[in-house]
């Protein structure tokens, strides 16, 4: 992901425990949101990010807000929206070459 948006790179999946909060539920997605990667994200909150306006996508374990590299992706902007709101390892694998 480096080699192609830098400054894309959310945080991890799934990775759990925001701000020593032990309850996982409830409020965990909003903390989540705000903090930015330190908890982790679910792919539940990924998926509230499924427009034009408001990419993220998840790469290898990686959730990306993608937003501003629509316009920039050699492969059209359609190639990533596909994915938006969801997990798009498979297909990014199958297409770019490993580092």
């Amino acid at each position: 992901i480096p080699k192609y948006a830098p400054n894309s790179v959310l945080g991890k999946l799934g990775e759990g425990g925001a701000g020593g909060d032990d309850d996982d539920e409830d409020s965990d997605e909003e903390e989540e949101e705000v903090s930015g990667g330190g908890g982790g994200y679910t792919l539940e909150e990924v998926a509230k990010h499924a427009t034009k306006s408001d990419c993220w996508v998840v790469v290898n374990g990686e959730v990306l807000d993608v937003t501003s590299f629509l316009s920039e992706h050699p492969g059209g902007e359609l190639a990533i929206l596909t994915f938006a709101g969801k997990d798009a390892s498979e297909e990014f694998n199958m297409i770019h070459p490993p580092d």
